[in-house]
């Protein structure tokens, strides 16, 4: 039997499970394709982020433009016909029920009035009621309550209206004085309301967006006549004029009546005694 030869310098590897060997192979991120799947991924998240902004500018957007054309009314002086005069105070109830308004108001003694007749009565406790025009029934007539007489009563006086028939609203305006007031009233709440008789009696809520593009101004309280620039007294002037086109874009505007809308219908007129108290 030949001999074994031993060689020293010849050592036999050292086993290496499996798991070891995977550990000298080349980390997960140093593979190409690692590098491609983020790469992938990050211009996915980039197109998801530029398409969410686009789709958030374009519903921006549309309500802006939505915005617009609810601003949108024909010019005043084309809606207006000649044989309706602007009334000095009015109200604009969003209803068509006459006879929820009349028991609203308390109004007695009823009676069928046309438009004409309605919008020329001067008894001081007369009321006229409109038929519904456009969802909107109006009520003229000198017993409306006046800011300049009492503003905490016409603030009940509203708040009571609206309370029982929703949303309301009202205009007075005196063009010999640019004295002038408007409200808006839904359910109990004065949303906005703006008064001047020589100074600022009201001024509740914020500045709407058809004041603004009415370029219609209001003064803060403690302000008075003779604090006034000449500018200023031009922009009440501004105020006054516009109060018609403010009803056109609010609800509807009286004067602005087609004729044969008041030509073809009937309201009713009566006494007014509005069933108002400080608790309301």
């Amino acid at each position: 039997m030949p001999p074994i030869l031993y060689h020293p310098r010849v050592q036999p590897l050292p086993y290496a499970p499996l798991g070891a060997l995977g550990a000298l192979s080349s980390p997960a991120s140093d593979s190409p394709l690692d590098w491609v799947a983020l790469i992938m991924l990050g211009l996915f998240l980039g197109i998801l982020l530029v398409a969410g902004m686009f789709y958030f500018m374009a519903r921006r957007q549309m309500k802006q433009m939505q915005k617009d054309r609810a601003l949108e009314r024909p010019p005043f002086e084309q809606m207006m016909p000649s044989s309706l005069n602007l009334p000095e105070r009015w109200m604009a109830i969003r209803t068509g029920n006459i006879a929820s308004v009349q028991e609203t108001l308390g109004l007695s003694n009823p009676q069928r009035c046309t438009w004409q007749d309605g919008f020329q009565i001067a008894g001081v406790e007369h009321l006229f009621i409109s038929p519904p025009v456009n969802g909107w029934i109006l009520v003229v007539g000198p017993a409306l309550p006046a800011p300049e007489e009492d503003v905490d009563f016409c603030f009940h006086f509203l708040n009571h209206i609206s309370k029982h028939l929703g949303h309301v609203q009202y205009f007075s305006l005196n063009r010999a004085l640019s004295h002038h007031c408007w409200v808006r009233a839904h359910t109990g709440r004065i949303e906005r309301a703006y008064a001047w008789f020589g100074e600022t009696l009201w001024n509740q809520g914020t500045f709407t967006a058809e004041e603004k593009l009415l370029g219609m101004e209001c003064h803060p309280y403690g302000r008075v006549v003779e604090e006034l620039d000449y500018q200023s007294m031009s922009r009440l002037n501004v105020n006054t004029e516009n109060i018609g086109r403010l009803a056109a874009r609010w609800s509807l505007n009286p004067a602005a009546v087609k004729p044969e809308v008041f030509t073809a219908t009937a309201g009713i007129t009566g006494e007014l005694f509005p069933e108002t108290s400080e608790s309301e």
